[in-house]
Formats: structure tokens, C-alpha cells, sequence
């Protein structure tokens, strides 16, 4: 299905939403509504403290250690690596690349297969503090599309910052008003909204030939 709209992103979003859709009621059909605990490993238990305010768990520690290793291992493979410079050539010019011998359908299958195994590390990682439940992915959808579309398409740099903005952002709208936690994504939103009037192509907005059109 995602194939025959490679040229069509914003039908490829809402088909990868349905299909989610799909397979979250597929998902309670064969496993039920019940939250299901993930056991963390005991030497995640306990938390780093600071002082009497401020005190961190070794899993969310652990988190941040898990996706620090996948950014060095995305950075390496598409800078260091074939796969990494087809896919930046496919990602640039798809035509070009399939004149100098590239397969750009191949490409695009490993990409989006590699997204979804990091996107599947992910879930893991989040269930180790979070019930696991087939909606699990729902809370984090809509601050995953706003960290790429802030961050710059297609820029892990961007990315990077963009998550980190959007982090800060909520958790100190948050601290400003932590009965209501709605209002800190209400007012998220409308920020990113009015920032994207003044940086449409996010922090770190491609240039040259990898900006397309």
C-alpha cells in the first residue's frame, strides 16, 4: 500500500494511520483492553537523586543512554556507511539515483523497515514505565510529527533539536501550571503553530539540492 503512494506523502500519512487504526483493533480483538505491566530488569529499580526535589529513575536514565546509542548509530550509518548514501540519494533525487544504479523501491522498503524496528525499540523502552496497551503509541503520535515537522524534515540534527524544544517547552508549561496538563499541550501546539508561520522548513531546514522543491 505504501509504494503505490511514495509520491504522495500526505496520502501515506493517512494510510499509515488507518492501517494503525486497523491493527490497533486487531490487537484488543486477539489480546484484550487489559493494560499489561512490562517487568523492567531489577538493576533498573530506584532512581538517581539529587537532592530532596530532584531525583531521576535509572529507567528513564536508561531511555536516554538506549536513544543516544541509536542517534550514534544512525548518524554513522547514513554518513559512513552504502546504505546510508543510497538512501540520502534516494531521499534527494529519486530519478537520478535509479539512473547510477540504485534501486530506489529497494531503498525505500529498508528504510521504512528500519524506522519501524526503531520505532518498535521505542515502544519497548516506553513500556518499561508506561501500561502496555494497544493504544500505547497515541500519546506519543502527535509530539513525534511535531518534533519532525519543528525539528526540519529529514535532518537528524533538526530532529534532535526539534525534540528537544518540544520537550522543554511542555515540561515548563507543565511546572507553570501542573494541574493541567491539557493546557501544557494546548499552548505546545499553538507555539509550535505560530512557529512554523516564521520557520516552515523547521530549525534546520535542508539546503541545496536536498531541499527539493
Amino acid at each position: 500500500m505504501i509504494r503505490h503512494l511514495y509520491k504522495r506523502p500526505l496520502e501515506t500519512l493517512l494510510a499509515t494511520f488507518g492501517i494503525s487504526i486497523a491493527l490497533q483493533q486487531l490487537a484488543k480483538n486477539i489480546f484484550g483492553t487489559q493494560a499489561r505491566p512490562l517487568t523492567a530488569p531489577s538493576w533498573l529499580d530506584g532512581a538517581l537523586s539529587f537532592n530532596d526535589v530532584v531525583s531521576i529513575s535509572y529507567i528513564r536514565i536508561a531511555i536516554f543512554v538506549l536513544a543516544l546509542i541509536f542517534l550514534g548509530f544512525i548518524l554513522y550509518m547514513m554518513k559512513r556507511t552504502r546504505l546510508g548514501l543510497e538512501v540520502r540519494a534516494v531521499q534527494q533525487n529519486p530519478n537520478m539515483a535509479a539512473s547510477m544504479g540504485i534501486n530506489p523501491d529497494k531503498i525505500n522498503m529498508l528504510t521504512f523497515g528500519l524506522g519501524s524496528g526503531i520505532a518498535g525499540i521505542a515502544g519497548v523502552a516506553i513500556g518499561l514505565f508506561a501500561k502496555v496497551t494497544s493504544e500505547l503509541g497515541n500519546d506519543y503520535i502527535v509530539q513525534s510529527f511535531m518534533t519532525v515537522v519543528v525539528g526540519g524534515v529529514g535532518n537528524i540534527w533538526g530532529t534532535l533539536a526539534g525534540a528537544a524544544m518540544i520537550g522543554t517547552l511542555q515540561k515548563g508549561i507543565e511546572w507553570l501550571n501542573p494541574s493541567n496538563t491539557l493546557a501544557a499541550q494546548t499552548f505546545m501546539i499553538v507555539f509550535i503553530i505560530i512557529f512554523i508561520q516564521f520557520r516552515p522548513r523547521g530549525i534546520i531546514a535542508l539546503k541545496g539540492r536536498a531541499a527539493g522543491d
